[in-house]
């Protein structure tokens, strides 16, 4: 129950943007949850007594694993990736996290983009207030993606590591993002975010973008983890469908036959390909075993309810 209380649900996550409840914008520097998203539940052993708990909620910290991905059927993953979203905005101040969403593949039409991400467009997270020149940190062609992702590398090279900061090591990053205090970004990369340009830059930012406090959270378009389509067959999908996957310190794969459980795998952290060839190679391989569980997720009318409520605040 305390577990369960520490992540909240979609539910109770609903309720502190509608309250607003007095969980609101609870987790600022230093809190020991700070940028940790839930995505689903399992019954897992007592590390004490052993005994079995149901309903354990399995989470990803953003600031262990660097960058988030998110793979399986659009309707499905679109739904988890509302639901990681909505946590973030509820328990995080715009002060200390915004939000920039890239969704500029064109393999899905422009309308289709649009209409899935309108509801983000009320969170006061997506409100530019670092001086970029936009209404919304958003970007929808590669020209927006582009404005978006030089402001970011900008940040970078201004920042601990300086403008080398895409050749630092592994060890380097994790130090400088140890450090790093606040505000935080999480950047939202929906499939390919277009050019070759991009999609290196992109790639870039997964691996050293936490080094200035930047986190992505990459969404491929892949087919859920069954029997017909193993692991290794779902992460070579997404890996082309988004090229900054395989630099994602974790994982989380929609498996199942409607997609309803998900496969979180951590992975060991690796520079990028521009300073290691077989970085993406090595990237594939988990830091430990899967961790099975079911799904959260939330519908697009739950989502722009959520949003609305906070968008006055």
């Amino acid at each position: 129950a305390a577990l369960r209380e520490r992540w909240p649900d979609p539910a109770e996550t609903l309720l502190t943007a509608l309250g607003p409840g007095p969980r609101l914008w609870e987790r600022g520097p230093g809190h020991p949850d700070l940028l940790t998203v839930r995505l689903g539940t399992a019954d897992r052993h007592s590390a004490g007594s052993g005994a079995l708990l149901p309903s354990v909620p399995v989470t990803v910290a953003l600031r262990e694993a660097g960058s988030l991905g998110l793979a399986g059927p659009r309707g499905r993953l679109s739904a988890l990736a509302r639901s990681v979203l909505a946590q973030l905005a509820a328990l995080h101040a715009p002060a200390s996290l915004e939000f920039v969403l890239i969704s500029a593949d064109r393999a899905r039409p422009v309308e289709e983009r649009l209409a899935e991400w309108s509801w983000l467009g009320w969170l006061p997270q997506l409100r530019p207030v670092r001086g970029q020149d936009c209404r919304l940190l958003v970007a929808y062609d590669r020209e927006q993606a582009a404005a978006r992702t030089a402001e970011l590398v900008r940040r970078l090279d201004e920042g601990p590591l300086g403008p080398h900061w895409a050749a630092a090591a592994p060890a380097a990053v994790a130090a400088a993002a140890e450090r790093h205090s606040g505000p935080y970004t999480v950047v939202v990369v929906d499939g390919d975010p277009g050019s070759a340009e991009l999609r290196e830059t992109v790639s870039r930012l997964a691996v050293g973008g936490p080094a200035a406090g930047i986190h992505l959270v990459c969404l491929a378009d892949a087919p859920a983890t069954t029997p017909a389509s193993p692991v290794a067959s779902t992460l070579a999908t997404a890996r082309a469908a988004a090229p900054a996957f395989p630099y994602c310190g974790a994982v989380a794969l929609l498996s199942g036959d409607v997609a309803t459980v998900v496969q979180v795998i951590h992975r060991a952290p690796v520079q990028h390909a521009a300073a290691q060839h077989d970085a993406a190679a090595e990237a594939e391989a988990p830091s430990g075993p899967a961790v099975i569980a079911a799904v959260d997720a939330v519908s697009r009318a739950w989502a722009e309810r959520f949003a609305r409520a906070l968008a006055p605040l």
